[in-house]
């Protein structure tokens, strides 16, 4: 029967206002945490190998920042406080980074962005233990135990809520819109969640007056800390008389028998722990490794709607809402069944099938890798010449063993050997006695020149028909690019070998049209990224036979020539398009989430129930240090670059998590469990409530 102390007590108003502020300060969060890594390798132009390493440099701050802000609001400034000043940052960092993106501006782009993830990073890290606890603070216990329950539910959707949003609109904001002059907008997608962060401080101040708010009292991790610390210099300094049983045991002449009883039970999860933050390193490449993956992936669902890949990320808090009813209603019972029972064996187990997610995403690269952009080295160059003629050409001398280039194809020399710059010295002509020569006899006379080749550029060669009856051989200005975009869709350069001028068409019957101005002069276009599909072509309202067709992934290039009157089209491939569809992702990210549940939900709810009454806020702090070395461990391996191919490095981290996974079983078997304490039963009965608090942190991942 419900307490009637409860009855009359209200619902406390000033809990709306921190949910209101966690969804905007979630949605702030995972909007510019999802197009981050695109941004770094796409606008800062780091490799993917720095991107990587800045990106989970910055999770690791995010996660290490906890702590000291747990320490602040428990020490110093109380929770209201700390959350205000370090969302003062918090606004602060998106709003530099938002600026900093605006690349126009010719701002020091990368000093700036830096600094912008740097404030982010205290500022999300500082209030992330501060939040939760703060609305929990708003309730009165015991006789509003049902409503902290409903408080953290509902905590928890809006976590998931802003999550969800953030990352699936945010991604339209960086690719649909253009601004500033530039193709894409990621002042935009970093400005909208800076606007969000705002909002957030902004409602977070208006419940003030509502608010119920507790004076600093001390946190327990100093205290654990200066316990630890006096205990060390005892027993190594000589200051403590005697032996003892335990080494933490020399600080019981200064503090209570049980504050160290306390101190020693939490080593003993915290022995346990040491192996679990390798998993953390595997889940958070999501964000960073997955998504390169599925940039050069196809992402076409329908002819209208075409998947971009840092949307993938918005599968794991989709399948997370799911999976937490699913796995207690089906999946535990099973698995007890099978004599899977303990938290402990539910971790191993969530352990291992990370390593079974990463073993299929090194299956998937290896699949991908086909598909790859060829790129020059700083020892090689690339040469491509185009025939856009009707007619086989002879090269007199052979280049590099290649002694012609078939009608309408092209000769292609791929990481050719080069010191700085080499000049390959050869006469072209037609051959008009082959069978594959349409062209009346001695129409054109002989090229002779040089072609040149350049260390780390490709670069292409194309015929004008400039001089009549003369063969000119034009170098185009720009160097070829050769990467993938970062949408996934192709991207289209035209060529202009006939020195036409005028409108140059492409029709999609699905998404529309677009066009091209061409000059005589002007051998090619800007690079453009199109829709994937078939396209019909026109020149000056000729349509031109047969449609060309541009995959997602693909680069290209449309040669436009005209001989006579006669004016024709050839597509030539740069870069492969894509050989696997997104879908494909699907495998390794369902694994991944179902492992997220078995592991860190079970391995924060067994180091919560596990750990004295005193120490719980404590080992939530410790849960987040493990997402945050976990981090450096990604920095690690991607700093030592021990492979060239990236799936080497996905079946490096399969083992190594295999090995981690073995390592902890081991270490599990002789744990032996705590049995609830007497003071503690009062606190059990709170456990469905800080169940769901719990669940946070994984949401907050």
């Amino acid at each position: 029967m419900e307490d009637p102390a409860a009855k009359k007590l209200k619902y406390p108003k000033s809990v709306f206002f921190i949910i209101s502020n966690e969804f905007c300060e979630r949605f702030s969060y995972y909007g510019m945490r999802t197009v981050l890594a695109l941004y770094l390798n796409k606008v800062l132009l780091y490799s993917e190998d720095d991107a990587t390493v800045l990106y989970h440099g910055f999770t690791f701050l995010c996660y290490f920042f906890p702590l000291v802000g747990g320490i602040i609001a428990d020490s110093f400034l109380g929770k209201f406080k700390t959350i205000f000043y370090l969302s003062l940052v918090y606004a602060l960092g998106n709003i530099v980074l938002s600026t900093a993106s605006a690349t126009v501006l010719n701002l020091p782009t990368r000093a700036m962005s830096i600094l912008g993830l740097v404030l982010i990073a205290i500022g999300t890290g500082g209030i992330k233990p501060c939040v939760s606890a703060f609305g929990g603070d708003q309730f009165v216990l015991p006789q509003q135990e049902r409503q902290l329950q409903q408080f953290f539910s509902i905590f928890y959707f809006s976590i998931n809520a802003g999550s969800v949003i953030s990352t699936f609109i945010t991604p339209i904001f960086r690719e649909d819109v253009q601004c500033l002059g530039m193709k894409t907008c990621y002042p935009l997608a970093f400005g909208v969640p800076a606007l969000l962060m705002v909002a957030s401080l902004c409602i977070f101040v208006a419940g003030k007056p509502f608010y119920t708010t507790k004076d600093p009292e001390g946190n327990i991790i100093v205290h654990v800390f200066k316990c630890v610390s006096y205990a060390l210099r005892n027993k190594f300094c000589g200051k403590a008389s005697g032996s003892r049983d335990h080494w933490l045991d020399h600080a019981d002449d200064k503090f209570e028998a049980k504050l160290i009883g306390d101190i020693k039970a939490l080593f003993k999860i915290l022995y346990l722990l040491l192996p679990l933050p390798f998993f953390w390193a595997l889940f958070d490449q999501q964000g960073s490794r997955w998504t390169f993956q599925a940039t050069l992936m196809d992402g076409t669902v329908t002819p209208w709607w075409t998947i971009k890949p840092d949307q993938m990320q918005i599968l794991n808090p989709m399948l997370i809402l799911i999976f937490i009813p699913l796995f207690e209603t089906v999946v535990y019972p099973v698995l007890q069944n099978v004599g899977i029972k303990r938290p402990l064996q539910k971790i191993g187990l969530g352990g291992f099938l990370t390593a079974v997610a990463f073993l299929i995403s090194a299956i998937v690269e290896y699949k991908l890798e086909p598909s790859y952009p060829i790129m020059p080295t700083d020892t090689t160059g690339h040469l491509r010449v185009l025939n856009s003629y009707d007619c086989e050409m002879i090269m007199e001398p052979p280049i590099l063993g290649n002694s012609k280039i078939d009608p309408y194809s092209a000769l292609e020399l791929i990481n050719v050997p080069v010191n700085n710059t080499a000049q390959i010295s050869t006469t072209i002509r037609f051959n008009y006695d082959s069978l594959q020569c349409n062209i009346k006899k001695d129409s054109y006379g002989p090229w002779k020149g040089n072609l040149i080749l350049q260390q780390h550029q490709s670069v292409t060669y194309i015929f004008q028909s400039i001089v009549p009856q003369t063969l000119t051989l034009q170098r185009l200005k720009q160097y070829d690019d050769l990467e993938k975009s970062e949408n996934g869709k192709p991207k289209l350069t035209l060529l202009n070998s006939g020195a036409l001028s005028g409108k140059v068409s492409l029709m999609n019957e699905n998404t529309g049209s677009f066009s091209f101005e061409l000059s005589p002069k002007q051998l090619s276009t800007d690079t453009s990224e199109v829709d994937p599909g078939k396209y019909l072509v026109t020149v000056n309202g000729l349509t031109v036979q047969p449609p060309i067709e541009v995959k997602s992934g693909g680069v290209y290039y449309l040669l436009i020539q005209k001989d006579g009157e006669k004016v024709s089209t050839q597509i030539n491939t740069l870069t492969r398009p894509a050989t696997l569809h997104m879908a494909w992702l699907l495998p390794q990210i369902i694994i991944i989430t179902a492992s997220e549940i078995l592991f860190s939900i079970t391995g924060l709810e067994f180091s919560y129930s596990q750990a004295p009454k005193s120490m719980k806020s404590l080992i939530s702090s410790v849960w987040l240090l493990t997402v945050a070395f976990g981090n450096v461990f990604v920095v690690i391996i991607s700093e030592a670059k021990f492979f060239d191919r990236r799936v080497y490095e996905f079946l490096l981290y399969t083992v190594l998590m295999v090995l981690d996974m073995l390592i902890f079983v081991w270490m599990s078997l002789s744990y032996q469990y705590r049995k609830s304490e007497e003071d503690e039963s009062t606190d059990e009965k709170h456990m469905n409530g800080h169940g769901q608090d719990n669940r946070m942190h994984v949401a907050d991942n």
